[in-house]
């Protein structure tokens, strides 16, 4: 049992904080904190890891669509989260990244590793760790005033999410470092044209009526075929895939373990704010 996330993971789980419906075939996640913006405690990373594991051992799932309630898809990061924890000596510091390592790796490997096809219905804004997350779902459906942000690293922090190595893939290094490093929004009409998403729908509603169309095709196909073709597809990736996820957790394990770390989230918080 982790000594120092652990405990805030538990008390961070939001009952009520994803909404599961089961239609046919497909199982609907639905982000719900509206208020906050849809916004991931920590103890959401863990919901959602679960979701996922009991779904990819669900005989009755063979797609999962994932969308957000209220006026956003998701804020990504709830920036409480880190101020949750006081850490006064180096010890607790690099106990606390360790365990946070591990929490994301998980996380990560969900996701990596999820056989079935997910698809992603996004509107207005996608910030944080689910735009990078976004990369590895099978589908990725949009309405016309979605946007993508990525601020990571504009918040002094590391890459998410296989980011180092999907988004040169996707967008070329160049567009990818605009993304990245200098947190260029990116909207819905370049998202289609780069292949990050593959529709664009003028309304939620027109959206998700589409995506429960596409989600009564794939539930007609054969299971595993669907499956295997995924797998085969993904499969050429994976090393490098892992890799890149590993290299950005070694990265990130060393500015989670530094002295002064939620100083330094808020004084980039400060200075990003101060440029709008």
């Amino acid at each position: 049992m982790s000594q120092i996330v652990g405990p805030v993971v538990e008390q961070t789980i939001v009952p009520d904080g994803f909404i599961l419906e089961q239609n046919s075939k497909t199982l609907m996640v639905t982000i719900n904190r509206p208020n906050q913006a849809n916004s991931f405690t920590l103890g959401m990373y863990l919901q959602f890891v679960d979701i996922l594991k009991k779904a990819a051992e669900d005989d009755n799932v063979d797609v999962v669509l994932v969308k957000g309630n209220g006026k956003m898809f998701s804020s990504g990061n709830d920036m409480k989260n880190f101020s949750l924890f006081t850490l006064t000596t180096e010890e607790q510091r690099v106990q606390f990244a360790t365990e946070l390592v591990e929490l994301i790796r998980g996380l990560n490997n969900a996701i990596l590793h999820f056989p079935k096809t997910l698809i992603g219905c996004c509107h207005n804004g996608v910030f944080g760790f689910l735009f990078p997350m976004l990369a590895l779902f099978d589908q990725v459906l949009v309405t016309e005033d979605c946007y993508f942000v990525a601020p990571m690293i504009q918040l002094g922090q590391g890459h998410e999410m296989f980011s180092s190595y999907t988004f040169p893939r996707i967008f070329g290094h160049s567009k990818a470092f605009s993304l990245m490093v200098n947190g260029e929004r990116l909207s819905s009409k370049d998202a289609i044209q780069y292949g990050f998403a593959q529709r664009m729908f003028k309304t939620k509603e027109e959206m998700y009526t589409n995506a429960y169309k596409l989600c009564e095709q794939l539930e007609q196909m054969d299971r595993n075929s669907v499956i295997n073709g995924k797998l085969l597809m993904r499969e050429a990736l994976m090393s490098e895939l892992n890799k890149a996820g590993e290299r950005e957790l070694k990265v990130n394990f060393k500015i989670w373990s530094q002295e002064n770390l939620l100083e330094n989230v808020m004084k980039q918080m400060m200075r990003m704010r101060s440029r709008l």
